[in-house]
């Protein structure tokens, strides 16, 4: 469900997250805010912080940057500054041009979810958050980083340790993997949540060496753009990997150390569900088979809503605490959308859960939405497989 796209930016979505993991794991996860730092910038590298000269900024922050990760960089990495037109100019060329095939395709899974009205060019509101979110992005084919800003100010120089953690990724794990977001499940998006996860969790542990005054010049600067004014949901999508992955990417580290987190980019996460909790990652937890249910007229989507998507749909149509506690035990799931009739599009979901007491928690959330739906949405049962049926208006 989530898309993934090459930028840095991180939105306001982490509460809802961490009600879902309340509800899904009593294991314990450090924060990334406690995340000890690794290396010499602990205790005895320079200061940073300050508006300082981009030749002087860059060394300092890939020193840290090494001491971070442990690794060291093959080469050196181009930096570029540009001004907030030239910088969403140079954004606009890399993202190509619409599909409308991949306009409809959104439109159909997201309205017949509640989530959007059908009416919804839900392919520009992810754009345009894009583009007025981003601050900061690692292209993969050139290998060129550009930030958006004309000096190396706090904020600038947090941007970088994040991008600069890509770049360091990139040249020993090679983060351009398309093949995973074809596959119509979460693949990429749990390699998403691990590699921005690990970028966040550079960038917090930069910021900690800052002075009040800096830290706040550089929240300043994130902030300077505003929320882009786009659907809700669109938010909280692109948002996924910058909320949950550094906490998980935390988790890997105190598993197994630094050591753990590079081999996490041979055998990545491969659900959202692992990266809420990742004990299921450790255990190998991996989704259960779910066979497609059958489409009323031709699919125009299908793949798996996910542990995430899930919530989310639930979320907007019950509310956070009933939504965790029906995804609580989410076991797999696959779905298909098909188009019903001129501007209507409905969405079939069978849902696995981990064991008869989860079934019996989701089939409560599903029926409170199916009361509140006015016919739009019901559910059928079919032994351990639980399948709900969505409509858009």
């Amino acid at each position: 469900m989530g898309q993934g796209v090459g930028v840095r930016r991180r939105f306001a979505c982490a509460a809802a997250f961490a009600l879902l993991v309340a509800g899904c794991s009593s294991s314990s996860r450090p924060h990334a805010a406690t995340t000890p730092t690794h290396g010499s910038p602990a205790s005895t590298g320079p200061s940073y912080g300050g508006t300082i000269p981009l030749s002087v900024a860059i060394p300092r922050i890939e020193a840290f940057v090494e001491a971070e990760r442990g690794l060291k960089f093959k080469h050196k990495v181009k930096v570029t500054l540009l001004s907030s037109t030239k910088f969403v100019a140079k954004l606009k060329s890399l993202q190509g041009k619409d599909d409308a095939k991949d306009a409809e395709r959104l439109r159909a899974t997201f309205s017949a979810l509640g989530l959007i009205p059908a009416s919804t060019d839900l392919l520009k509101a992810f754009k345009d958050a894009y583009d007025q979110g981003t601050i900061g992005f690692y292209d993969f084919k050139s290998k060129q980083l550009y930030v958006r800003g004309t000096k190396a100010t706090p904020g600038v120089q947090a941007v970088l340790s994040h991008e600069l953690t890509h770049a360091l990724d990139d040249q020993w794990f090679g983060l351009n993997r398309p093949a995973l977001d074809k596959s119509n499940q979460e693949l990429g998006l749990g390699f998403t949540a691990l590699s921005e996860g690990d970028a966040e969790r550079t960038r917090m542990a930069f910021e900690a060496k800052l002075s009040s005054a800096d830290k706040q010049a550089a929240t300043k600067e994130e902030n300077s753009g505003g929320t882009p004014k786009v659907p809700n949901i669109v938010l909280q999508i692109i948002g996924f990997p910058y909320a949950a992955g550094p906490d998980f990417v935390d988790a890997v580290v105190s598993h197994g150390g630094i050591a753990a987190l590079n081999a996490a980019y041979r055998k990545p996460p491969v659900s959202s569900e692992q990266i809420l909790i990742p004990d299921r990652y450790f255990s190998h937890d991996v989704p259960k088979h779910v066979a497609y249910p059958h489409a009323d007229a031709t699919v125009i989507d299908k793949g798996d809503l996910g542990l995430i998507g899930l919530f989310l749909t639930l979320s907007q149509q019950v509310g956070q605490t009933d939504a965790a506690t029906g995804v609580r035990g989410w076991g797999g799931d696959e779905y298909v959308a098909w188009k019903a009739s001129s501007g209507r599009y409905c969405l079939r979901d069978s849902v696995v859960m981990d064991d008869s007491d989860s079934t019996a928690a989701l089939h409560t959330a599903l029926a409170e939405w199916a009361h509140k739906s006015n016919g739009k949405m019901h559910v059928d049962h079919n032994g351990a497989t639980t399948t709900f049926t969505s409509c858009s208006s």
